[in-house]
């Protein structure tokens, strides 16, 4: 237990075969602690073995990376995931490729302190890699449990439980949302092991009607080990899955296209599309793009899809250098309201890597499109994490006008390897949000209007 957070865990070894066993946390009231409950960030992201380096390690003593056996480098790791982590910001985390819930805690409190976070894992059945998925959320889990399912599914003659996976109910505001995560059998180019990850999805499929059935928005996420081949969510490279896994869990019921669901990556331009990095000649270097590709997914009920306003998946650590995955990051706009274009004031162009000093020479150019000038008190440009720049020192726009403003130090930071950069009017309101991929020094990025 640490700081009151952690959760009871069974051991594997202690778990019987059965539908549901659910994990009880200790002496905590459903809490939000959301810094904005008009928006919700969630995040998948795999850490590559987020283990803590403490004797009795899980997985067998076969599996090999450099901070097994040592509570150092395994917490060096740790801090470059949380890098990573602060960055994107979500309000819900879905971690995969975790040691432990003692792991998952000491990530927690010694590398996001007062981030507002709470743990919550239940031990898998995979011995092998001692892996499993855990979650890390500002909002606490309906009843304070989350439960994982041991239900098997069939495709032809096989029959595959999913050894890495939980299910979690939050209700977000007045949305009752299911989170299924998973982690799939590897190798998503194997022939020999296609059933086996077909199989899972079926299972994957079976627990999901349920939720739907029941009335609950659903998102459907982790590392699948597996293409979308589908036209609107496929990868950079036009990777093409030997299985159907993707489709089987997009379709659901295959005769009701009303529960289908929405890969999240289908909001993103295809050149950003791409998750994983797997190092194919062996030379501890990055060399793209056919070392890229995208096998973690968040899969969206449409009404949840409804919500989206901004996906990425930010590209800004060295995958050579561990962790060799990228996360996807989902912000959705959760209250009732309807997001308008409140005022006349828009994005023309961002010049997020400029020559010199980043700091003082970032820029974004805005217009007044309107006919009466325009006061820029109250309004904000901010960045996915939620860093801003406040123009309320900017003045006003004129009718028409059109100005470059520059950062000037201001605390928000345009990322060259891809951000989301909104506008932000006095009311709280997004009116506009530019995504960009990669940019290279003195590109201007224009959005599409």
């Amino acid at each position: 237990m640490s700081n009151g957070t952690a959760i009871f865990s069974t051991s594997a070894k202690a778990v019987p075969v059965i539908e549901a066993l659910w994990i009880t946390a200790v002496s905590l009231c459903a809490d939000d602690r959301r810094t904005d409950t008009a928006s919700l960030t969630i995040m998948t992201f795999n850490a590559e073995f987020l283990w803590d380096g403490v004797e009795p390690e899980d997985g067998a003593d076969t599996l090999d990376f450099p901070w097994r056996h040592s509570q150092t480098e395994a917490e060096e790791h740790m801090a470059k995931v949380a890098e990573i982590v602060i960055r994107a910001n979500p309000d819900i985390l879905n971690l995969v490729e975790v040691e432990n819930l003692d792991a998952l805690t000491t990530f927690n409190t010694k590398f996001l302190t007062g981030r507002g976070y709470r743990p919550y894992l239940v031990n898998g059945k995979d011995t092998a890699t001692g892996q499993d998925v855990g979650l890390l959320t500002r909002i606490d889990p309906d009843g304070n449990q989350i439960r994982r399912d041991d239900r098997q599914g069939h495709i032809s003659t096989v029959s595959k439980s999913v050894s890495k996976n939980y299910i979690a109910n939050i209700t977000v505001g007045a949305n009752q949302i299911t989170f299924i995560a998973a982690h799939l059998r590897a190798f998503p180019t194997r022939p020999d092991l296609r059933l086996t990850r077909e199989a899972q999805a079926d299972a994957l499929r079976s627990i999901a009607l349920e939720s739907i059935a029941a009335g609950r928005s659903l998102i459907l996420w982790g590392d699948f080990n597996d293409y979308d081949g589908n036209s609107d969510a496929g990868d950079h490279l036009d990777d093409m899955p030997i299985t159907t896994v993707l489709s089987l869990l997009r379709a659901l019921d295959p005769v009701n296209p009303e529960d289908d669901l929405v890969n999240a990556a289908s909001f993103m331009p295809k050149a950003s599309r791409y998750t994983a990095f797997w190092d194919k000649n062996n030379n501890q270097h990055v060399d793209p793009p056919g070392e890229f590709s995208s096998i973690d997914h968040i899969l969206l009920s449409r009404d949840l899809a409804s919500k989206v306003e901004v996906v990425t998946i930010p590209h800004d650590h060295d995958p050579a250098h561990h962790p060799d995955h990228f996360p996807v990051v989902v912000r959705l706009r959760m209250d009732s309201s309807t997001v308008t274009a409140s005022g006349s004031l828009r994005i023309e162009s961002l010049l997020p890597n400029p020559p010199g000093d980043e700091s003082v020479n970032e820029a974004v150019t805005l217009k007044n499109t309107g006919t009466a000038t325009q006061s820029l008190t109250g309004w904000r440009l901010r960045d996915l994490a939620g860093h801003a720049w406040t123009l309320d020192a900017d003045g006003s726009l004129a009718a028409g006008e059109v100005r470059q403003i520059k950062r000037n130090r201001r605390p928000m930071a345009m990322n060259n390897s891809g951000d989301t950069i909104d506008l932000v009017n006095p009311s709280n309101q997004v009116v506009q949000s530019v995504t960009y991929p990669h940019v290279d020094e003195g590109e201007i990025v224009t959005p599409s209007h």
